[in-house]
């Protein structure tokens, strides 16, 4: 999957999570990674993207309207073929930031039971939820 179709795709599942009800509201640095992504797959909101498992959720930042997304990057996969961790870390941080400019929140942690690395980013909306003051085109 080129660059083009995996930004393309990614501001597509963000534009249908700000005109969703899929919503979070627990705390950013203590999730439960592994519910979350259960609650996405059962309401058909998990989606793969670079090789890795994600979803995003309406949520609340430094209290503005933001949208959370979580990806679920494999410690070892033969996918993705002989790249490091933190390449693949690095290659979803370039893509976001290729679709939104900017981003408010970023942070990964490896949970070594589970043989993953979760990727945390938010993107602040406007006060309207109008994404065009963010968006790249």
């Amino acid at each position: 999957m080129g660059k083009e179709v995996v930004r393309e795709k990614l501001m597509e599942i963000f534009e249908a999570t700000v005109d969703s009800d899929s919503k979070y509201s627990g705390s950013v640095t203590d999730m439960d990674y592994y519910t979350l992504l259960c609650k996405s797959a059962a309401k058909d909101r998990l989606f793969k993207l670079m090789g890795n498992n994600m979803c995003m959720f309406n949520c609340k930042y430094d209290e503005n309207d933001a949208v959370l997304m979580l990806f679920s990057i494999p410690v070892n996969t033969k996918e993705i073929g002989s790249k490091h961790i933190s390449e693949r870390v690095m290659e979803v941080i370039e893509n976001v930031e290729a679709c939104f400019t900017t981003i408010d929140f970023s942070s990964s942690r490896e949970v070594k039971e589970d043989k993953f690395v979760y990727m945390v980013v938010i993107k602040k909306l406007d006060r309207k939820g109008d994404l065009n003051d963010y968006c790249e085109s």
